[in-house]
C-alpha cells in the first residue's frame, strides 16, 4: 500500500517537477505581470515568448508563471499580490513603467526579487528605495539624451517636441527630455514644459500640466489633440513616448498633415507592431537596448534565433531572452538554497558577464546590468520590414 501512494504521488508530480527531481534541482518559481490583451498585447507577448523560449530550452527548472495585466496598473497590483501569496521566488519581466511602479513597492515590501522589466524608468535600478529591483536595459533617461544629442549633433535641430502617453511612463519621458536639454546646448522643449507637480498636488495642478504637454490616455489611440499641439508649435522633430498603437496613428496624421521631420520612439513602443502600422517609414527612428535580433553573428542572437520556434525575431523578445538567461547565470550560481535573498547577492557579484557578446554587470550600488543603447532606422519599401541601425541621423530617410 504505502508502495502504492509513493507511485501515485510520483505520477501526479508535472513533468517540470520529475526532471528537477532526476537531476536533483530544486524547482524555482517566477511570477510574471504584463499585457497578454488590449492595445499593448504584442509587448507582453513577445517579453513573454523570449523568455520561455530561453527557459524551456535551457532551465527547465525554472518556472514561468504569467498573469495578464492587459497594462493596467490595477490589474498588475492584483497579479503581482497574488504571486506573492503563492510564494514565487522572484518576480520578473514585468511590461511597463505604471504597472511596475505598483508591482516594485510590493516586491520591496515583501523582500523579493524584481527583475527584467520591459521599462526603462530609473526607479528601476534605485538600490537605497528598491534595493530588490534590478533592470537590465539602460535608462530612458540615456536612450533620450542620445536622441537629443543625435537631432542636434547630426542635423543641427534646436525645436524639439514631445508626445507622450500620459501617466507615470510618460512622465518618465518627460523628466528626461528636460534633463537632456540641459546637458546639450541649444535645444529647446516646445512647448515648454511647465514645472512638474508633486506627486500629491491636487487633481486641477495635474489637469493644468497635462494640458500643456502632449499626449494620449493609456490604452487609447486618441491622438488628435496632442499632435495638433506638436504641428501648432512649429517643432523641427518630435520625440514620442508611448507604446506602438498611438505612435503609429500620431505619427500617419502628421504625415497627413505635411510635418515631414525627424521622429524618434523610445524602446518601450514595439518596433515591429510600430512598423507594420506606418504609412510611410521615411525620417522614423526607434531607439533600441538590445543588439540587432536578425544578426547572428553575435553570439547571443545566434542561440535566440535557434531556440525561438516559430522564427519571428524581434527587439521584445530578445530582451526577454537575455533578461532569462541573465536570471538563470545567478539562480545557477547560488550555493544552497535559492531565495530572493540568495538571488540578490548572486546578481550583485555579478561583474563583466558575457551573455554572448553583451556585457552584464551589478553591483550592491549598481542595479542596472547594461548601458548601451542604439537607434534604428525602418524601412519597408520592399514590402518586408528591415531595421537599420545607425550612429549618426545625417543623410538617413
Amino acid at each position: 500500500m504505502k508502495r502504492l501512494k509513493i507511485l501515485a504521488c510520483i505520477l501526479c508530480m508535472s513533468p517540470v517537477l520529475l526532471l528537477c527531481a532526476a537531476r536533483g534541482e530544486a524547482a524555482v518559481t517566477l511570477g510574471q505581470s504584463c499585457a497578454l490583451s488590449g492595445p499593448t498585447a504584442f509587448l507582453g507577448v513577445e517579453m513573454q515568448k523570449g523568455a520561455k523560449s530561453y527557459f524551456d530550452k535551457h532551465a527547465p527548472s525554472i518556472i514561468l508563471k504569467t498573469k495578464d495585466d492587459g497594462y493596467e496598473p490595477g490589474r498588475c497590483r492584483g497579479n503581482t499580490e497574488t504571486f506573492i501569496k503563492q510564494g514565487v521566488d522572484a518576480l520578473f519581466g514585468y511590461v511597463g513603467t505604471p504597472t511596475s511602479k505598483v508591482a516594485v513597492p510590493i516586491a520591496t515590501l515583501h523582500k523579493k526579487i524584481f527583475f527584467g522589466a520591459f521599462t526603462g524608468a530609473s526607479f528601476l535600478s534605485d538600490t537605497k528605495t528598491n534595493p530588490h529591483s534590478f533592470s537590465v536595459r539602460d535608462s530612458y533617461n540615456a536612450e533620450i539624451e542620445n536622441m537629443v544629442r543625435r537631432l542636434k549633433e547630426d542635423l543641427g535641430i534646436s525645436k524639439i517636441g514631445l508626445f507622450v502617453q500620459r501617466d507615470a511612463f510618460g512622465l518618465a519621458g518627460i523628466r528626461g527630455a528636460v534633463r537632456a536639454v540641459q546637458v546639450v546646448d541649444g535645444v529647446h522643449i516646445i512647448p515648454a514644459v511647465p514645472e512638474i507637480p508633486a506627486a500629491a498636488a491636487p487633481k486641477n495642478d495635474w489637469r493644468k500640466f497635462w494640458r500643456s504637454v502632449p499626449n494620449y490616455r493609456r490604452n487609447t489611440v486618441s491622438v488628435g489633440q496632442g499632435v495638433r499641439q506638436v504641428k501648432g508649435v512649429g517643432a523641427e522633430a518630435v520625440i514620442l513616448v508611448g507604446a506602438y498603437r498611438p505612435c503609429a496613428a500620431a505619427i500617419n496624421r502628421w504625415r497627413e498633415l505635411g510635418f515631414q521631420g525627424p521622429v524618434i520612439n523610445i524602446s518601450f513602443v514595439g518596433s515591429l507592431g510600430l512598423a507594420k502600422r506606418l504609412k510611410k517609414t521615411d525620417n522614423v527612428f526607434v531607439s533600441q537596448v538590445v543588439p540587432n535580433p536578425w544578426d547572428s553573428s553575435i553570439p547571443v542572437v545566434s542561440e535566440y534565433q535557434q531556440d525561438l520556434d516559430d522564427g519571428e525575431y524581434g527587439f521584445v523578445s530578445l530582451e526577454g531572452y537575455i533578461a532569462a538567461k541573465i536570471l538563470h547565470k545567478a539562480i545557477s550560481a547560488v550555493s544552497g538554497k535559492v531565495t530572493s535573498d540568495s538571488i540578490k547577492k548572486s546578481l550583485e557579484s555579478m561583474s563583466g558577464y558575457d551573455v554572448g557578446g553583451v556585457n552584464i554587470s551589478f553591483g550592491s550600488d549598481d542595479h542596472r546590468g547594461m548601458d548601451s543603447v542604439y537607434l534604428t532606422a525602418i524601412n519597408k519599401a520592399d514590402k518586408k520590414i528591415h531595421f537599420t541601425y545607425v550612429s549618426s541621423l545625417s543623410g538617413v530617410k
